[in-house]
């Protein structure tokens, strides 16, 4: 086995979807949509991640590469094996939307949302299931996008 002391993902889990929004001083927003696969034999690190977001955020504008590379950094943080610098989950993580906030949303708060995306996935591959959206912050009201996505008539 290539990498010891890691689980080699199973199989594919489509379909992530991650809200982590807090109301507060200097706010807190986060959304993302992600997908893991299985990661080809061969691969150096156990661990590869991709940001597919689409040039078409707010206003036009692309996903900030602090906020993917966060997200991603957040993967690897949930997913930390003994070695410290290796996921526990050798897998290829693809970060294909998102949303963010030009003020409120910040590396931390995406570093949380690859969190919660990892232990989604984990638990998706451990349970045998298809992935549920995680809403960090229940008391929010549901986000436009949400409400179809979640069948939910009002909040």
């Amino acid at each position: 086995m290539p990498f010891p002391n890691r689980t080699s993902l199973s199989r594919p889990v489509h379909g992530i979807y991650v809200r982590n929004v807090l109301q507060s001083c200097g706010g807190h927003f986060a959304a993302a949509w992600a997908e893991a696969e299985p990661l080809p034999d061969g691969h150096p690190d156990g661990f590869e991640f991709v940001n597919a977001v689409a040039p078409v955020g707010p206003r036009g504008e692309r996903l900030p590469d602090e906020l993917a590379a966060a997200f991603a950094q957040g993967l690897r943080l949930a997913w930390q094996a003994g070695d410290g610098a290796r996921p526990g989950i050798v897998a290829l993580v693809r970060l294909v939307d998102a949303r963010w906030h030009r003020e409120d949303s910040t590396p931390r708060a995406f570093r949380m949302t690859g969190e919660l995306a990892a232990l989604e996935i984990s638990r998706c591959v451990s349970e045998e299931r298809d992935p549920r959206p995680v809403l960090r912050s229940s008391r929010q009201p549901y986000l436009p996008w949400e409400r179809s996505m979640l069948g939910v008539l009002s909040d």
